[in-house]
């Protein structure tokens, strides 16, 4: 069974992973789609042009006594679009799409994780080769693993790594995005938010999504009602604000199952064949395809694990949790490797032993806080006319609680 060669970094590649021939399946699809459809019009504006009498763009005609209705025709225009685009805008996805050659984080990028980046490389193989786990050997590919740690510690890195590692899209989403003032509009946020992940998949190959500080719109539903609530606080309000929060978590819950969601062209010939199959006996019935799967990854991350609902964390759910904790000494050595390699700095810092000593000073800072430091230092040395960072300033700073 061949899954691919193992490149830099333990990750699938070649031709043969199931990512990359769905792609390249899906790109064909859309050549012919589009020689289909622009054949026939390519093929007119031809004869048009052989018959001396080609198409030429310009603005329609308008006669004398149609000129006056223009302005009007203009502003009723004008007053639909501002009434329907809101409508329309509410309940759309606030994802930021990605595509993998605009992630400039891969997993070169991500140093001092040590076992977590094991751990991510193995689901990311599995992501990649998804039908050959699926059809040939029987098992359920992974669909959301959940990303849990202090702040700062890589979580929102690893994820782009990945994405760019596969070469598939990256949809990143805030989870306070997904809140809406009106009501039922988040669900709605998140059902388009999935769909536009199993659009992407269709198109690709694949999709990664993240979902930011994702329990803030994913808390446990239980002890909503029993809590007690505040002092002129309104019981009904409060009733109604706690159904709003569960029904999020339950449309969270449902969407986590729809990535054999069919699509729009899928039920339509499913519509028409039940229409059918009406007029035909059982054994002579049209049979339906079974909606595909897609192939998404879903991605949560958080700092308060223990605040979900249990129901997000059962298997084929958020099944996998990975923690990211603090770096040990180690970690954070080829963290200060990775920086001083980025940023300039005296032949001094490039010693062992001073480097060794950075990391030893350095006890507690996460990575974002390293990064922060050296460009303090940076900061320094610009205001002492000077272009390289000389290293005093981690002397200067040298506790984690005072530099943050």
């Amino acid at each position: 069974m061949d899954l691919g060669e193992l490149g830099q970094g333990g990750v699938l590649r070649g031709a043969t992973v199931d990512v990359v021939r769905q792609r390249e399946r899906t790109r064909r699809r859309r050549l012919w789609r589009a020689l289909v459809f622009l054949g026939p019009f390519t093929v007119w504006l031809w004869l048009r042009i052989a018959s001396g009498n080609p198409v030429r763009p310009g603005l329609p005609q308008i006669s004398e006594s149609n000129a006056e209705l223009v302005p009007a025709f203009l502003l009723v225009i004008l007053l639909g679009g501002a009434l329907l685009i809101p409508l329309l805008a509410a309940g759309r996805s606030p994802h930021v799409r990605y595509q993998a050659s605009e992630l400039t984080v891969g997993f070169d990028d991500v140093v001092g994780l040590g076992i977590v980046r094991d751990e991510v490389v193995k689901t990311l193989n599995l992501f990649l080769a998804y039908k050959t786990f699926r059809d040939r050997m029987g098992g359920n590919p992974r669909k959301a693993i959940l990303f849990e740690g202090p702040p700062g510690t890589g979580k929102t890195y690893m994820a782009k790594a990945m994405a760019r590692e596969a070469g598939v899209p990256f949809l990143f989403v805030s989870a306070s995005a997904f809140q809406s003032m009106y009501y039922g509009q988040t669900n709605r946020k998140i059902r388009s938010f999935f769909k536009s992940l199993r659009k992407a998949a269709r198109e690709e190959g694949g999709a990664i999504g993240f979902i930011e500080e994702i329990d803030a719109i994913a808390g446990a539903r239980s002890g909503m009602r029993s809590a007690p609530l505040p002092v002129g606080l309104d019981r009904t309000v409060d009733r109604a604000a706690a159904e709003g929060i569960s029904g999020v978590v339950n449309e969270l819950l449902i969407q986590l199952q729809s990535f054999d969601h069919p699509t729009g062209g899928s039920r339509i010939r499913g519509a028409l064949i039940d229409k059918v199959n009406r007029w035909l006996p059982a054994s002579r019935q049209v049979r339906k395809r079974p909606p595909a799967t897609s192939n998404i990854l879903v991605i949560g991350a958080t700092n308060r694990a223990s605040d979900l609902d249990p129901a997000l964390l059962r298997p084929g759910r958020f099944d996998r949790s990975i923690h990211f904790d603090l770096p040990g000494r180690s970690g954070r050595r080829d963290i200060i490797d990775y920086y001083l390699g980025r940023k300039a700095h005296v032949p001094e810092l490039d010693k062992e032993e001073r480097r060794d000593a950075l990391a030893a000073m350095t006890f507690g800072y996460s990575p974002v806080m390293i990064e922060h430091l050296f460009d303090e230092g940076l900061v320094w040395a610009l205001r002492e006319g000077a272009t390289r960072w000389t290293g005093t300033t981690c002397n200067r700073r040298s506790s984690p609680r005072r530099s943050a």
